[in-house]
């Protein structure tokens, strides 16, 4: 009677183990899927932050979201499950409040007018140069690209660096953002603080009531200047300007003997929408 009582306990104490291992595997696999997906958003943040200098914020939450990815994959591992799920609620609120702020920057390239419009921009600007045989720059900042026609054809391509706020269209002195719309150089500089450097027409008349309107708005702080001296300028494309425009200084001597005075510099946002 020992013996069979015996086997019957152990019977049951097997299926127990067995169920005690199927639901730790249940559970490793629910939490390494889960880690798989706060993996794969980390992975998307960071390659879209590599566009942008505007990522306080992002990068903030990004680093610790990192933080206690790691610390979870240590608990997993240690199939402390208890643990665990509060680590991973933890990263992925982290994860969200990036995405809110990366979001808020890339609203814009996402909505389809707005993109329209740029495009707009920039085929009016190419078919001028190719109509009236001229001299025309591109400059893209989601792509970070300054693209050179001539005659409406394509001359060369150079990469570019932005400011703080680069992909913001800027309103007001201070904002560290870059401008876009048409614009014209109004002065060549050999002798820049920044190797060389090409002066644009900001404010032109469409900033002017723009920067007003926002004034009047409140939407800007209410001793705002509009500010100016917006350039394309030298030294280096790592994020150095407050707006400007930055080419690596071997780049704005190839740039800076193909342009005059007069010569259209187009600053659009992107070409391609981001829903696509």
């Amino acid at each position: 009677e020992v013996r069979a009582d015996y086997v019957v306990v152990l019977a049951r104490g097997d299926a127990l183990i067995n169920k005690v291992q199927a639901e730790k595997r249940a559970q490793s696999q629910d939490f390494s899927q889960r880690l798989s997906r706060l993996k794969e958003r980390m992975g998307k943040i960071k390659a879209l932050t590599k566009m942008m200098n505007e990522h306080a914020p992002v990068r903030e939450n990004l680093a610790r979201a990192d933080v206690v990815f790691r610390e979870a994959q240590l608990l997993i591992r240690d199939e402390k499950y208890l643990q665990l799920a509060a680590k991973l609620d933890l990263a992925d609120g982290h994860l969200r409040q990036a995405e809110e702020a990366l979001f808020s920057i890339l609203a814009r390239y996402a909505d389809d007018n707005q993109v329209a419009r740029w495009r707009k921009l920039a085929e009016e600007t190419v078919s001028e140069s190719r109509r009236r045989g001229t001299t025309a720059v591109l400059v893209n900042k989601l792509a970070r690209t300054l693209t050179l026609f001539k005659k409406g054809k394509e001359i060369a391509v150079y990469e570019i660096g932005l400011g703080k706020h680069g992909l913001s269209d800027k309103l007001y002195a201070g904002d560290e953002a870059t401008p876009e719309g048409r614009y014209k150089i109004v002065k060549k500089n050999a002798q820049s603080r920044y190797h060389k450097a090409l002066l644009l027409d900001y404010p032109n008349e469409y900033d002017r009531r723009r920067f007003a309107l926002a004034k009047k708005s409140g939407l800007i702080p209410a001793r705002a200047t509009i500010g100016g001296l917006i350039e394309i300028h030298g030294g280096g494309n790592d994020f150095l300007t407050n707006g400007c425009v930055g080419l690596e200084d071997a780049v704005m001597d190839r740039l800076f003997p193909e342009v005059k005075l007069g010569t259209v510099v187009t600053i659009i946002g992107t070409l391609e929408s981001a829903q696509r």
